[in-house]
């Protein structure tokens, strides 16, 4: 049993009597009780009906204990009793109602949370003609409904966990029971455990720590805005990780070719799905590899190139003050800063910045003889290609400058080599026991279907290999 005015000043205390940290004393038949809420975290309306009002009503007939609560809120959803302080405060931080009683030795928390969230809307990241059009939001319990909604099963499990000294991050670790393998869930949940920072604030934040290789440039943690995309992963094995504060929702294990399927793929038909899907792969091959082959071309094998087509470059950088590379690197890094101008700018002036700098800035560089025409095309067309790939961005665009420099001093054999010696090194890489590469390295033909070509879905028979222990998807006969 506590000495209930010293417990007022010590949660006082713990709170640094903070401004919107509210205590409200009430008197129920002589009993003294006190409530403690966030300004702003909690239903008042709730609060008053059903637990103000049935607490003073009682008038002291009730007993200071989890039973005796049950009881008395028969309302309220969700009450817990906590034996120790830090545990009660924290949970009150998050939003919860405290509750101590003279008289009592635990503490009370009743669920009433009530504060401001996004409301449910398509994703900017992820718009779709066909296809739901929900997107997740930066509360997990939102979050963490729309995937239970599409699963009918108690199959669908959810693992809480808390990350943070100071910020205590709620995170939810989810998978489908029986289709996701142990093993995989158990490495996840050790790796997010072993975490000890004093706050999260993102999701990103925490797929930093998910990476096994942590200076590579590629990208090694899933991530989606939408529910159905999120369970659709999770029907394949995969294991979804949802941060509180964060509308990404992670997915692990990551393969590379996830990133060349949209979200819209799930919709389309297959003849259609497949042909964009070779649309990517030759946008992101000419993003990375044109600039490089040019600047090669026109450093050292200008040679190789037919008699006119090599004209046409000598007369378009006639007059040039810059050699090819240096020329090169100048629209890449134009284009981009251009890039980041218009995406940190607001929306308008992001639209007015991108079609002055492109078209108005890049004409201006031709006329003024900085840049010749044929690499603000190249430029341009290599930029455009690689935005088909729009979260593979950041590595590509490292690999571009990187080829350049060798297509420079190596010429294209060099941009060659460099291009096998990138390839070797992502099919070396092998992240939570799944290769990067699959189903290319190593070949499994079964998959090969559904990472360029769409396999119908009344013949996907088989999950992704590597992935789940539950081989089987589709079974006829039963």
């Amino acid at each position: 049993m506590y000495d209930f005015p010293r417990e007022q000043k010590a949660l006082k205390k713990a709170f640094n009597n903070s401004d919107d940290i509210i205590f409200r004393p009430v008197t129920s038949g002589g009993k003294q009780a006190l409530f403690i809420f966030a300004d702003g975290m909690i239903d008042v309306k709730d609060a008053d009906f059903g637990v103000v009002k049935p607490l003073i009503a009682a008038n002291g007939a009730f007993t200071p204990d989890m039973e005796g609560m049950k009881a008395l809120f028969s309302t309220v959803q969700k009450i817990e009793q906590h034996t120790s302080r830090k545990k009660f405060v924290e949970t009150v931080a998050r939003g919860a109602l405290g509750l101590i009683i003279e008289g009592g030795k635990d503490y009370f928390t009743l669920c009433l949370h009530s504060y401001p969230t996004r409301s449910i809307a398509e994703p900017p990241t992820s718009a779709v003609v066909k296809g739901p059009r929900e997107g997740f939001t930066e509360d997990f319990k939102a979050n963490m409904v729309m995937l239970r909604r599409r699963f009918g099963s108690g199959k669908l499990v959810f693992k809480p966990m808390v990350i943070g000294r100071v910020s205590k991050t709620q995170i939810r670790i989810c998978y489908v029971k029986g289709i996701a393998s142990e093993a995989l869930v158990e490495k996840i949940t050790s790796k997010i455990e072993a975490i000890d920072i004093d706050g999260v604030v993102d999701s990103s934040e925490i797929s930093a720590f998910l990476e096994e290789r942590p200076y590579s440039v590629f990208k090694q943690v899933g991530a989606t805005e939408k529910p159905d995309i999120c369970a659709a992963k999770l029907l394949d094995g995969r294991v979804a990780v949802i941060v509180d504060g964060s509308p990404m929702v992670l997915t692990l294990p990551f393969i590379l070719v996830e990133d060349f399927h949209d979200s819209e793929d799930y919709y389309r038909r297959p003849i259609r799905t497949a042909l964009i899907r070779i649309m990517r792969l030759l946008g992101i091959f000419f993003a990375v590899l044109l600039p490089a082959t040019f600047v090669a071309l026109s450093t050292l094998q200008y040679q190789i190139l037919p008699q006119e087509l090599m004209i046409t470059i000598l007369n378009s950088t006639q007059g040039i003050p810059f050699t090819p590379m240096t020329e090169m690197l100048i629209a890449l890094v134009f284009f981009e800063v251009l890039g980041e101008a218009s995406v940190r700018m607001p929306r308008y002036f992001g639209m007015a910045i991108s079609v002055v700098g492109g078209i108005i800035l890049g004409e201006t560089a031709v006329s003024a003889g900085v840049l010749s025409s044929l690499t603000v095309l190249i430029t341009a067309m290599s930029s455009i290609g690689l935005f088909a790939i729009p979260d593979e961005v950041g590595a590509f665009s490292v690999i571009r400058i990187t080829l350049v420099f060798v297509g420079a001093t190596l010429g294209l054999l060099g941009v060659v080599v460099a291009a096998v010696a990138m390839t070797a090194y992502v099919a070396s890489l092998r992240l939570y026991g799944v290769d990067y590469l699959t189903p290319f390295a190593p070949l499994v033909p079964r998959q090969l279907n559904d990472a360029v070509f769409k396999r119908s879905k009344t013949d996907s028979y088989f999950r992704t290999p590597f992935i789940s222990r539950n081989r089987r998807r589709l079974t006829y006969g039963k």
